[in-house]
């Protein structure tokens, strides 16, 4: 089963958010969802894919987007709409996010207009990538790691970020790793997500992003999406910064990145 892709960054779509709303839509519902997936990167243009699912846990059925009418705001009262480029995706060409910079972003289908807010925090720092072997009883032939990074971390602030690992150039979308230092207090802090397997000769990516506390709780909610999915659970919404009526998510981000070996 296809897991939730509609709700992962898509191409060089990344994410962050403000305010929070509950999205009160029947995910098993036949009739076609709207679902957006739009972020602003640091340095980077808006970009932002519009799509419909009549299955949520199914994005092949996902019919695109062409007419909608898009504009972005940020907090010094700058203001563009954004351009269609085909296949349901849209762009800025002006404004770039920038560190500080709470943005708006706006979307109007159909006479009904949508709106989610995000703030842009300033770049992370991915210090360093190690590994370290599991040494766990399974049953699998193979050994099996995990990456452990160190990060850069303002004791002082409560910050939230947003992991993407890389398999040999492949996204690993069973899980989103997210972390927060809300009970850590350290200038240098070291993660490790035990729940993603790596095997010797993997190279593997690691991004990290900074992202705000509505996005923390929207990819954990995410996650909990997932795992209903893989059970008998009765799935649901995750609540999103946009307005209701509408799937997905608006981020603001920045992030760092780097690559390791396990040899």
């Amino acid at each position: 089963m296809r897991r939730v892709l509609i709700i992962l960054l898509s191409l060089s779509i990344y994410i962050f958010i403000s305010c929070e709303e509950v999205i009160d839509v029947n995910l098993n519902d036949t009739s076609p969802v709207l679902v957006a997936e739009g972020s602003i990167m640091l340095n980077d243009v808006c970009h932002i894919r519009l799509s419909y699912t009549s299955d949520y846990f199914n994005s092949d059925s996902a019919s695109i987007e062409e007419n909608a009418i898009i504009s972005i705001a940020d907090s010094e009262e700058r203001s563009e709409i954004l351009e269609y480029n085909g296949a349901g995706y849209y762009s800025g060409n002006t404004i770039t996010g920038l560190p500080g910079h709470i943005y708006t972003l706006t979307i109007n289908v159909n006479n009904r207009e949508y709106s989610a807010r995000s703030a842009l925090n300033s770049k992370p720092v991915l210090l360093q990538l190690d590994y370290e072997q599991l040494d766990i009883p399974h049953y699998y032939e193979d050994t099996i790691y995990t990456i452990k990074s160190a990060i850069v971390d303002d004791r002082f602030e409560e910050n939230y970020y947003l992991f993407r690992y890389y398999r040999n150039g492949e996204m690993l979308n069973d899980y989103y790793s997210t972390y927060s230092d809300r009970f850590i207090s350290a200038d240098t802090v070291v993660y490790s997500e035990y729940r993603l397997d790596f095997y010797r000769g993997d190279t593997v990516r690691v991004e990290l992003y900074a992202i705000d506390q509505g996005i923390f709780n929207y990819f954990n909610l995410v996650n909990d999406v997932l795992f209903s999915a893989m059970s008998s659970s009765t799935p649901f919404n995750p609540t999103s910064n946009f307005s209701p009526g509408i799937l997905g998510y608006f981020m603001a981000s920045s992030f760092d990145s780097e690559t390791i070996v396990i040899n």
